[in-house]
């Protein structure tokens, strides 16, 4: 689905004031890192490694696996669809609503799809299905499964793959990431982002940890040269900083709690509570097309229409938390939305 995700501003000639529609940190990029890659610019006059070899290296650590289990990737989208290809006309389990790319990964590569609709669909997946896919928290609902249950799931599926997307883990406070498990459990592979958390998503950067085996396979089908120069720099950059994280996932779930709340105050809008910054809101009454472009055109305010996600109306869009600042900005925009209908 190369359009219909957030962030589409280019579409509008109306400067953006305040972007809702993406799920990245609102903090920006950390300036320590702007800077480092400034001084390695020359970085780019050189291939870079083709495996990513080194930044594996690094991420293994932290994870406390064998660089073996790591592949780096150009963005967490990157991953699904070599993950898709690298099991090509597999039967595929996915939750929804959810991330599209998971769905159109395996379309490209022949996949017979299923849908389940619920956390606790697990039940509906068949012991025959190749690949289960789930993100963790998910997008766009923020639900997030608890460590049992991902384990469970394990337990009771030992021949069916479960892809983890944890794209937006630091997010959540006290997270419990199911890396722990690949130990374990061989049909796992996690799927992680440093572009959400972080916010470069201009860069590209995710990877996936598995066992070798899983890894070995998956390797294959991975194109050389996927990460570039710079993106390995700010990865290896990244993981060597991660305790002076920008950000304190427990003070941004407050933030969005309280953002929840004074937009379950609006009348007309019920919000779908979640942990994560980011969460979705139905409307119930007219469309989420028509408030999205009231308010980019009325108050240069940019909200995410959540209507193409499958399981998902009109009525529903989805938004993420920034400031409280920037976040009055959309209360006001939705209660002025509200007093001309």
């Amino acid at each position: 689905m190369i359009s219909g995700h957030g962030d589409d501003r280019f579409r509008y000639q109306q400067p953006v004031i305040a972007d809702f529609s993406s799920n990245v940190w609102f903090g920006g990029t950390p300036h320590e890192l702007i800077s480092h890659l400034q001084q390695n610019l020359h970085l780019i006059s050189n291939y870079p490694e083709p495996d990513a070899a080194d930044l594996c290296r690094k991420i293994a650590v932290p994870h406390n696996v064998n660089p073996e289990q790591v592949l780096a990737f150009n963005g967490s989208v990157d991953a699904f669809y070599t993950i898709a290809l690298a099991f090509g006309k597999a039967v595929s389990s996915i939750l929804t609503p959810a991330f599209a790319e998971y769905a159109d990964a395996c379309r490209m590569h022949n996949h017979e799809i299923r849908f389940f609709t619920s956390p606790e669909g697990f039940n509906e997946v068949r012991k025959e299905d190749m690949l289960c896919w789930v993100g963790n928290p998910n997008n766009p609902d923020g639900y997030v499964f608890q460590f049992a249950e991902i384990k469970g799931f394990l337990e009771k599926y030992p021949h069916t793959i479960l892809i983890v997307d944890e794209a937006y883990a630091a997010f959540i406070s006290e997270f419990q990431s199911a890396i722990s498990l690949i130990r374990s459990f061989p049909n796992l592979i996690v799927v992680r982002s440093l572009t959400k958390c972080c916010a470069i998503p201009g860069l590209r950067l995710g990877y996936v940890v598995a066992s070798a085996k899983l890894a070995d396979r998956l390797r294959k089908y991975q194109q050389p040269w996927s990460v570039n120069a710079l993106a390995q720099e700010a990865g290896k950059f990244l993981i060597g900083h991660l305790t002076n994280h920008p950000f304190d996932a427990g003070s941004v779930q407050q933030l969005s709690m309280d953002f929840q709340q004074e937009i379950c105050e609006i009348n007309g809008f019920r919000v779908i509570s979640a942990k994560t910054p980011y969460f979705l809101v139905e409307m119930q009454s007219g469309t989420a097309a028509k408030l999205k472009e009231f308010l980019i055109q009325e108050h240069g305010i940019l909200i995410r229409d959540a209507s193409n996600f499958k399981g998902l109306t009109e009525r529903y869009f989805r938004i993420c938390t920034r400031n409280e600042t920037d976040n009055q900005l959309l209360i006001d925009g939705l209660k002025n939305y509200t007093k001309g209908r």
